[in-house]
């Protein structure tokens, strides 16, 4: 019997090292084929995809001028911003968690994250401006006309992006290349935990709440308007010419579309933006999950982040 326990006593550890480095080589394969084969592979596909469909906007847009409107000057922009965003961060993204460093220095480190910030508020604020221009051409079309010009939509871009240019200066001063004094490998990260927080608190509430506020506003305001111009019933087959109360009826209808529209985009700006902002609350004012599913929305965060900009 003392002999029986001996040997048991003798095997369990070897079974428990075995069982330890077996989840151990495990963990390894599932962090490689992530962030090693995974990402690098994903973030390629959204660079690719995300340069030739938004350089394609862009020459479309700038090339016929029958394209120069007050809605493509829109998309344009959220095209620009979309153009920035591939061309930088996905590839550098993808390098630095395959390689779990950042060899670009100080400098690019700040702009890179200046630039997510900038071209993250810079689309944001452009849907803004597209609900609220929607909105005066649907509700008050002949009172606002003066306001809807081309000149004008093109003076609120830019000013658009000259705020946000500006308002987002902190994110310079908070970010920066570091050395890990154990290992010696820089990484690019944020000074301090705090500036973390008030950084992303305040893009939670401006980037996502007032904005999303905004657009339900204007959107419930152009919703009301179309169900106080319901169209008429319609009326019979006949080869006579249509009637103006006909013509009325269509243009309710444009307009009903184009209600049903904004509704599609507040769902999607809520639901595809939600993720982002919950991820990067739960990293600062919370604690990470301890699972794989959250290791892969964390990898993926990035796309996330692509995601948002078809909401228009």
């Amino acid at each position: 019997m003392d002999s029986e326990m001996t040997m048991t006593s003798a095997m369990t550890p070897g079974i428990s090292g075995n069982a330890t480095a077996s989840a151990m080589q495990s963990e390894d394969y599932f962090i490689f084929f992530l962030y090693e084969v995974t990402v690098p592979i994903l973030y390629g596909i959204v660079t690719v995809l995300g340069v030739i469909g938004n350089s394609l906007v862009i020459y479309v847009i700038v090339s016929k001028e029958r394209m120069r409107t007050v809605t493509n000057f829109l998309l344009l922009n959220l095209a620009v911003a979309d153009l920035s965003f591939v061309v930088v961060i996905p590839p550098s993204t993808a390098y630095v968690m395959a390689a779990d460093r950042w060899p670009f220095g100080d400098v690019a480190c700040r702009l890179m994250h200046y630039l997510i910030n900038v071209t993250a508020y810079v689309t944001v604020y452009t849907l803004v401006l597209i609900s609220v221009i929607r909105y005066m051409t649907i509700v008050h079309t002949a009172s606002t006309a003066r306001y809807r010009t081309v000149n004008r939509v093109l003076m609120m871009i830019a000013a658009i992006w000259v705020l946000m240019l500006v308002v987002n200066t902190p994110v310079l001063a908070k970010y920066g290349a570091v050395v890990d004094e154990k290992s010696g490998t820089p990484h690019c990260v944020i000074d301090h935990p705090q500036s973390a927080k008030q950084l992303y608190a305040a893009f939670f509430a401006f980037a996502y709440l007032v904005p999303l506020t905004v657009i339900v506003v204007f959107s419930v305001g152009i919703l009301r308007h179309i169900m106080r111009h319901k169209a008429p019933a319609t009326l019979a087959t006949s080869h006579a010419p249509v009637p103006a109360g006909r013509r009325r009826s269509r243009g309710v209808d444009k307009k009903r579309k184009a209600g049903l529209t904004l509704v599609l985009v507040v769902v999607m700006f809520a639901v595809l933006w939600l993720p982002v902002h919950i991820h990067l609350l739960v990293m600062y004012f919370g604690k990470e999950p301890d699972a794989r599913f959250y290791e892969v929305i964390h990898a993926t965060r990035t796309v996330q982040l692509r995601c948002r900009d078809y909401v228009h």
